[in-house]
């Protein structure tokens, strides 16, 4: 029986990613469709979409391999995270990659960082990863980078891509400051944004996340103020948002800090004290991210979980709000608040080193759009 096109479109548009790859051998036909552009972001929202975002969930994981130890992303295979498979990985990342952040996801697609200009892109989905090229933008001659940070998002007025990477520099004439350059996955090239960054990006951040695939938020400082630092692809512009006024202060001997995570549709800024042996999180969603000067993004604190002894650090939420956390053995957990039980879900990392993003399935590839 020949199906109606569009009742086809419809039928392939939910199916997973894996499934879809198969397909494409099926005929030229199918291979068109499923290469065209329109069909690709209908599925990526349909991978999304509230009423079947928790069944298409995956947690995406950069670990230590309990059999040789070294650094592998794992992608979970089931709803119970009883099964993970680990990423093949190209020779690049086992030569350049000391360390490798997992930034995103951004439509499907990952940001790999290891180091300043050692950047890839990948789509665990279908298996593709891209090695960016170096820059070509001119840096003034005697600068040294110290580090730096980095950011992903959509472009949804050219359909495009983006990576932004603030460099953190230090010059004999100006001191320390901030170098920006921009990646376009169209162009498969940099430029350098000349605008000034409005506030510090915490050095030693792992606190970042991408709201609404179109714009990559940090956890920042200007002066004395906290503030969630976020740019804009399409806009190609930096906003601030300060944090709750009435959040607990940062440092101090109970050395509080915070984690901005997702939470759904939703920036969730989680403040709690590292010190502590039990500990409490205290869980604050940004109602909105306002762009504009003229409206202000107010926060709720939504609900405190714990306390909660033998953990470290809190690394996100799954998809029914359990939250994801780091143990005191570096082994990585789950804890759901309604039965207050923990799960150790069989992995671990070094110190501080354990990342972990919900993922969804794509067919958005990382070759030039």
């Amino acid at each position: 029986m020949n199906l109606p096109e569009d009742i086809l479109l419809q039928i392939l548009s939910w199916l997973p990613a894996e499934s879809l790859i198969r397909f494409k051998c099926v005929c030229k036909a199918w291979y068109a469709l499923l290469e065209d552009q329109n069909f690709i972001y209908t599925h990526v929202n349909n991978m999304i979409n509230p009423i079947r975002r928790n069944v298409n969930a995956h947690l995406l994981i950069s670990c230590r391999s309990s059999m040789t130890n070294k650094r592998v992303i794992s992608l979970s295979r089931d709803s119970s995270l009883d099964r993970f498979i680990n990423q093949d990985l190209p020779p690049f990342f086992s030569n350049n990659f000391g360390q490798i952040r997992l930034i995103g996801p951004c439509n499907g697609i990952i940001c790999l960082y290891g180091y300043p200009d050692q950047i890839a892109l990948c789509n665990p989905s279908i298996g593709q990863f891209k090695i960016l090229p170096p820059s070509q933008v001119s840096r003034p001659h005697d600068i040294k980078v110290r580090g730096g940070d980095i950011g992903i998002g959509f472009d949804s007025k050219i359909k495009d891509y983006k990576v932004i990477q603030i460099l953190f520099c230090i010059s004999n004439q100006s001191g320390l400051y901030y170098h920006v350059e921009i990646y376009s996955l169209g162009t498969d090239s940099w430029r350098k944004y000349d605008a000034a960054v409005p506030a510090n990006v915490m050095y030693t951040n792992m606190w970042s996340m991408v709201y609404k695939n179109e714009t990559f938020c940090w956890w920042a400082q200007n002066g004395n103020t906290e503030v969630i630092l976020s740019f804009n692809m399409s806009k190609e512009i930096f906003q601030e948002t300060p944090l709750p006024s009435d959040i607990e202060c940062f440092g101090g001997r109970h050395r509080t800090t915070r984690s901005i995570v997702p939470l759904n549709e939703s920036i969730a800024l989680i403040v709690y004290r590292m010190k502590e042996k039990e500990k409490v999180f205290d869980v604050w969603v940004m109602n909105e991210l306002v762009l504009g000067a003229h409206e202000k993004s107010t926060w709720t604190k939504q609900l405190s979980i714990g306390p909660i002894s033998g953990v470290e650090r809190p690394l996100g939420f799954w998809k029914s709000g359990e939250l994801v956390l780091e143990n005191c053995s570096r082994e990585l957990v789950l804890y759901d608040r309604k039965t207050k039980e923990i799960k150790n879900l069989g992995l671990h990392g070094k110190r501080d080193r354990l990342e972990v993003l919900v993922y969804y399935d794509s067919i958005v590839s990382v070759q030039r759009v």
